[in-house]
């Protein structure tokens, strides 16, 4: 296991960091937050909990007094920061007073479960919302097999994430995302996409090292043994081809 998992490591080193791609209309930072003047900055009055903002730990009585390059010391700046954000922005700096010390915060519309457990970034469908998170990673996990019979790799990819969003411990989900992560990678490599290829198997393989906080069985590390010698052979013909 220590060689596969130091073959993990080679193979991510090799995949430099490259953003993700989203769909432009996005929801908002700051859903759930409310705020009110102060001598300094705006105070939040209170934070929604279980919103991207109580995630990234805003607390009430926080003082907010810059939101990424902007200086906010009115409510009518917020507000309009926070408008021209929405819809457009994936995650944002904060500068607050905490007691009278000054922090820094990051808030983040990807799936905070996803960034902690996997290191992955993805952006998961608000939409849906399930009272017991086996019941969402459920739902997911049969719309990801439907899709995969269906042949349809991207969106299978999709609802695994989105199940992995609601139950971020299931290894074997992990493990299907990881997966294909990986394949989606290979053929972007084949047909010369570069950068989507480096940013899938980056994922693929940060996915990959992860599991191996997990108890794996044979088949499983042969699974990930494959697909890390796949994505070794992909990035080689790429690098030959050019």
């Amino acid at each position: 296991m220590k060689k596969l998992f130091g073959f993990c490591c080679l193979l991510s080193a090799v995949c430099c960091v490259l953003p993700l791609v989203f769909a432009a209309e996005l929801p908002s930072l700051f859903r759930g937050v409310v705020v009110t003047d102060s001598p300094l900055g705006v105070r939040v009055v209170s934070v929604e909990e279980a919103t991207q903002a109580a995630l990234a730990d805003l607390r009430p009585e926080d003082l907010i007094v810059r939101i990424q390059e902007d200086d906010v010391r009115t409510i009518e700046e917020f507000a309009a920061v926070s408008t021209v954000m929405k819809g457009k922005t994936k995650a944002a700096t904060l500068v607050i007073f905490r007691n009278g010390a000054p922090r820094t915060l990051t808030l983040h519309l990807y799936s905070y479960p996803l960034l902690r457990e996997w290191g992955v970034q993805f952006l998961p469908n608000y939409d849906f919302r399930f009272a017991e998170p086996e019941v969402g990673r459920d739902y997911w996990f049969r719309l990801g097999r439907g899709f995969e019979q269906a042949g349809k790799p991207a969106e299978a990819l999709d609802a695994y994430l989105n199940a992995l969003h609601n139950l971020p411990v299931d290894a074997e989900m992990g493990l299907k995302a990881a997966l294909l992560f990986a394949r989606q990678g290979q053929s972007q490599m084949r047909s010369r996409q570069l950068v989507p290829a480096l940013a899938s198997l980056r994922d693929g393989i940060t996915m990959m090292e992860h599991l191996f906080d997990y108890p794996l069985t044979e088949v499983q590390l042969r699974l990930i043994k494959t697909q890390l010698q796949e994505t070794l052979h992909a990035i080689k013909e790429a690098t030959h081809k050019q």
